[in-house]
């Protein structure tokens, strides 16, 4: 996993450290957490306790070595931000927050008779 810098670079970010996202590509597709970083120059988030992988890393003074699971990079468009308030999508939230009344109102012309403005 060396460093490499994107290609383009996300200009405006809608996810920031400690969003609640879910996963929506990879191995953990479907799993949501929290953000533990966002790396800017690379269009990368780490995701706490996802995307796990093993890292070897060789014994030297003053560490042990051995094999490690560390939390690796998502892409920025593989994660959702989830609503903090309900748990659900954000681009979702507004159809879960719409009580059924207004919504049969909204789509039935018809119901909108006796609701008009200035009718007696």
């Amino acid at each position: 996993m060396g460093w490499k810098a994107a290609e383009k670079i996300i200009k405006h970010w809608k996810i920031l450290r400690g969003d609640n996202v879910m996963i929506i590509r990879g191995k953990d597709k479907g799993e949501t957490g929290i953000i533990k970083r966002v790396i800017r120059s690379q269009n990368r988030v780490i995701v706490e306790g996802k995307n796990l992988v093993k890292k070897h890393i060789k014994q030297g003074q003053g560490h042990e070595g051995g094999i490690f699971s560390i939390e690796a990079p998502l892409h920025v468009s593989n994660v959702q931000v989830l609503d903090p308030v309900t748990g659900y999508d954000s681009f979702n939230a507004k159809s879960h927050f719409v009580p059924p009344e207004i919504s049969c109102f909204a789509h039935n012309p018809e119901n909108n008779v006796g609701m008009q403005m200035g009718s007696d």
